[in-house]
């Protein structure tokens, strides 16, 4: 946030910043994914959706009125904002925005929701190695050759080297926490820092091999087990919305200061970041935090079911809608991964659920004769 507001110079923030975020996901939901069964997996994506649909949803509707309020309404607007509502944007929006700004919604400003978009597409690929096949899934090595593999496609790094942590964390709780194991966290972090100090692209080969030794060292080095707090709690709580909705401040105070030849000015950069901790704060508290306290009343088998396939849909919806406007063998490939993996995850959903509502009808009646 603070690198698009101008606050920090340095070019890579807001992707560094991304990049962490993407390894303390991989470490906690990747940690959730680990002691997952697969007749809870429905309840993982229903608890998901709640967590990252709702004030993703807010988000995104935010972004439409704001748009609607300034840009015209045409066949490409409506095709980014498709993109963004299927969960594919990451796929088909940035590769265009050099090109096409001015006809994205706000000239763009939405750009940053691509992140949110490859983490819901990685966590709805994970579960087929860790929650169905976890005997190879679970493996140390399987994902040590999945965090090379895409080390080497330049994507996914930081969230799988999470991943991998948590499996690590699983096998051998509490690894990163050893004297020896935080002396070498230390190290690679502050090597990994070092390194990065002397970069100016995202794109530099310096770039790609320190942020994600920089993100995942981090975040073990930070992972220790506390007592929670109000304050820790709810600036936790304040950062994803405040990271889906931090273009609101900027594009409020623009409007309001340009006027007085100070868009560009230091109070607008100020005044914008204020702005948007108070609304990630209101976002917070009432609504993203009582949401997820009636997660465990709202939740049924059904429900779940419902939320899972309605996941796999929205992506393979977007993905056609982008292969219609654009055919392409990779994205074809992407296609299919998705239609499979949803196929897959479907069946054994409805396995599992069939298996316990035979193994409770058996329950009954043996506690029916026993009476």
């Amino acid at each position: 946030m603070f690198g698009h507001d101008g606050l920090i110079s340095w070019g890579p923030s807001g992707a560094l910043a991304v990049d962490v975020f993407f390894a303390l996901s991989g470490w906690l939901i990747g940690g959730g994914l680990v002691k997952t069964e697969a007749n809870n997996l429905t309840r993982f994506y229903f608890n998901r959706a709640l967590r990252i649909w709702v004030p993703y949803y807010i988000a995104l509707v935010l972004i439409i009125i704001a748009s609607l309020l300034k840009d015209p309404v045409n066949a490409k607007w409506f095709e980014f904002i498709a993109y963004k509502a299927t969960w594919v944007y990451n796929v088909f929006g940035p590769p265009q925005l050099q090109a096409c700004r001015d006809c994205m919604p706000l000239d763009g400003a939405g750009n940053h929701l691509w992140s949110i978009n490859a983490e819901e597409q990685f966590y709805l690929l994970s579960p087929l190695l860790l929650v169905l096949l976890p005997r190879h899934g679970k493996r140390i090595a399987t994902w040590m050759l999945i965090v090379i593999s895409f080390w080497l496609m330049d994507m996914y790094v930081p969230i799988s080297l999470g991943v991998l942590a948590a499996i690590l964390n699983s096998r051998y709780p509490g690894f990163h926490r050893g004297k020896i194991s935080q002396a070498a966290l230390l190290v690679f972090f502050i090597s990994a820092s070092v390194g990065l100090v002397s970069t100016e692209s995202v794109q530099s080969v310096g770039y790609k091999i320190f942020a994600p030794v920089f993100a995942i060292s981090l975040v073990l080095l930070l992972a220790i087990s506390g007592e929670k707090k109000i304050v820790s709690t709810v600036l936790g709580g304040m950062s994803y919305p405040l990271y889906l909705n931090h273009w609101i401040g900027v594009f409020f105070f623009n409007l309001v200061l340009e006027p007085f030849g100070m868009r560009e000015s230091e109070a607008r950069n100020i005044l914008s970041a204020l702005m948007n901790y108070a609304i990630a704060a209101f976002l917070y508290w009432y609504i993203e935090r009582n949401v997820l306290a009636m997660r465990q009343q709202l939740y049924s088998v059904r429900r779940g079911v419902v939320i899972t396939i309605l996941a796999y849909t929205s992506i393979v919806a977007g993905l056609t809608y982008g292969l219609f406007l654009d055919p392409s063998i990779n994205i074809a490939i992407v296609l299919a991964l998705f239609a499979a993996a949803g196929s897959v995850v479907y069946c054994a959903v409805i396995n599992c659920h069939t298996k316990s509502k035979a193994i409770a009808k058996s329950n009954m009646a043996d506690v029916s004769r026993i009476t």
